[in-house]
């Protein structure tokens, strides 16, 4: 089955990078990259949130760890305000002496023999390894045209990389009811008696640049 994230885990990744953890550590949670987890915090909070909470959570992740350096050298006793004034000046020199001399380097992350361009698309799966109800519905303009659309229109699989939002995708329906609500006045509601027609004509569907089909909560390759 696709691979996505429910509206609860949603919600609580947002919840938990709030709350300060660590963004690889949630993707690492929900086997998702960082890239991944990181869209889906942005459309739902914003960009300019995002930007307010990730400096917030680097400032206090910051004080943390000075806090607990500066525990683990003087001892776990360590009490500022137990300390007179000239202990807390000589353990500050001390600590900022500790500071001073570690070292700091970045890694660089290994790319080499990695593919990055030819990613597998493990969200889709081809229309012909699912079982479609014999009837499906799809909407059309006036001119009983198709009218598909790019992947990135579709909110809810924005976690995709930028190239499989790039594609062209047409939505089908099951529920008749559902699908007239959806349907604007300058469109048509079509009813396929058949949906092995969406198999037959598949190759006609790439030849106009449809290469996506979204059903439910399933994303289909053609």
């Amino acid at each position: 089955m696709p691979k996505r994230l429910s509206e609860s885990q949603k919600k609580d990744i947002v919840q938990a990078f709030v709350n300060g953890q660590d963004i690889k550590e949630i993707a690492m949670g929900y086997n998702f990259s960082t890239q991944t987890i990181i869209k889906q915090i942005k459309n739902i909070i914003g960009n300019e949130e995002f930007k307010n909470v990730k400096a917030s959570n680097s400032k206090e992740t910051k004080e943390n760890k000075s806090s607990d350096l500066m525990r683990n050298e003087v001892g776990e006793g360590f009490n500022l305000n137990s300390l007179k004034s000239g202990n807390i000046k000589q353990s500050q020199d001390k600590y900022k002496e500790i500071s001073n001399s570690a070292d700091f380097f970045e890694v660089i992350p290994l790319t080499e023999d990695v593919e990055l361009n030819n990613q597998k698309d493990m969200a889709s799966i081809p229309i012909s390894d699912i079982e479609l109800p014999e009837v499906v519905y799809i909407l059309v303009d006036k001119k009983t045209e198709l009218e598909p659309k790019m992947l990135k229109e579709f909110p809810d699989w924005s976690f995709l990389p930028q190239e499989d939002l790039e594609r062209m995708t047409l939505e089908i329906y099951s529920d008749q009811k559902k699908a007239r609500q959806i349907c604007s006045k300058d469109q048509k509601l079509i009813k396929i008696p058949n949906s092995q027609v969406l198999l037959i004509t598949s190759e006609h569907l790439k030849a106009r640049g449809i290469s996506r089909i979204i059903f439910k909560d399933s994303l289909l390759s053609i």
